[in-house]
């Protein structure tokens, strides 16, 4: 729940006057309103903000209203609004608040300006804005296209930032933000939204920002509908089972008889996702000569008030993780491709199918493009 700042916070400290004038102790007040112990101190404090049903109800039994509640109040300079998500600058830089668990936490983003921050914001605003003249068939992918144009936006905006951060720290945090909705979705999980929505956006990143490039090379990069998924599967001939509505995005390449399926691009935005189904996919492709490579923004923090962003894929050294092993050892993927700045690249004595790379966004024509279009040439 928000806490309480600036004027909004002296005004709620009036709560606790008005109940003293009455000689009502915390406890009967709770006990009156049928409140657990401690929510009364909680909002007198300003620890928590009450609704305005709640401060009615209080106001009601402690026989005030309103005006008592706005006297001896000084006419405030500013009113600061309660956000998901804000930001202030700090020198060239702009520090990003959101609400992360219990803790009021803090990013720094380098090399930026307020107005800058706004307009990113502003474009998912504006995107999400689209949703008042859609129908329900329309509505996932104008959300998922909102996401994709935000965080390229962002990208653009600020090429030295960690790609990882922007998604995690900044477009996951705005997108979560109610009032970057339009008011229809005031009652929509915007945390359990976001799983389906970001994964689409992370699928229709990697197409808009390496497909043009790609089909320069004679390489296709395409996110297929189920029909397709399906078509796929049925002509691949694999040997073990797998799932056609698991395909995220297709790798098809041109020959001289039309375009011809050479792989699947595995997209997650962290290893906390279920991977169940991507990985017996992935072997199963790879044991026909598919490729099946591992396109990951390997978003992972712990709560604090200065979240780091270190993913899990860990260092390179005898502490490898889990993660690391599952790809470096075991090859459960064709190289995994890591947009997380903190990532450790894989040593070049490693085979490159097995090896994790270092990516940004600051060119299409990078280690993940020229990775694929090496296998295309390789297998035509």
């Amino acid at each position: 729940m928000p806490e309480a700042h600036g004027y909004l916070k002296g005004l709620l400290a009036n709560l606790k006057a008005l109940r003293e004038r009455v000689g009502l102790s915390e406890s009967a007040l709770e006990e009156r309103l049928i409140l657990g112990p401690g929510w009364i101190n909680r909002f007198e404090s300003g620890d928590t903000v009450p609704s305005i049903d709640m401060v009615l109800a209080i106001l009601h039994e402690v026989g005030a209203n309103f005006k008592d509640l706005l006297d001896s109040l000084p006419e405030p300079e500013s009113i600061e609004l309660e956000r998901a998500i804000s930001a202030e600058e700090s020198g060239k830089d702009v520090i990003i608040n959101f609400r992360y668990s219990k803790f009021d936490a803090l990013y720094k983003l380098p090399n930026c300006t307020l107005e800058e921050f706004e307009e990113v914001i502003k474009t998912l605003r504006d995107g999400l804005a689209r949703l008042i003249r859609a129908d329900k068939t329309q509505s996932e992918s104008i959300k998922s296209d909102s996401v994709a144009r935000t965080f390229l936006t962002a990208v653009t905006r600020w090429p030295a930032a960690n790609p990882s951060d922007l998604w995690w720290f900044l477009i996951y945090r705005a997108y979560c933000d109610p009032y970057n909705h339009p008011s229809n979705f005031a009652r929509l999980d915007f945390a359990q939204s976001w799983k389906r929505t970001g994964g689409w956006a992370l699928e229709e990143i990697l197409v808009r920002h390496y497909g043009p490039f790609l089909r320069t090379r004679g390489v296709n990069l395409f996110i297929s509908n189920a029909a397709q998924k399906q078509n796929f599967i049925g002509s691949l001939r694999l040997a073990d089972r797998i799932e056609a509505d698991k395909i995220d995005v297709v790798l098809t390449g041109e020959t001289s008889t039309g375009a011809r399926f050479f792989g699947v691009v595995h997209v997650k935005a962290s290893f906390a996702e279920r991977r169940t189904d991507d990985v017996p996919m992935s072997m199963a492709l790879k044991q026909a000569g598919y490729i099946s490579p591992l396109w990951t923004m390997d978003c992972k923090s712990t709560p604090s008030a200065n979240p780091i962003n270190r993913g899990e894929l860990g260092t390179i050294d005898a502490r490898r993780s889990a993660k690391r092993k599952d790809i470096e050892d075991q090859g459960y993927f064709t190289g995994c491709f890591s947009y997380n700045s903190h990532t450790r690249p894989s040593p070049a004595t490693l085979p490159p199918e097995r090896r994790i790379y270092l990516c940004n966004f600051s060119n299409p024509d990078d280690v993940f493009s020229r990775f694929i279009v090496q296998w295309w040439q390789r297998v035509r």
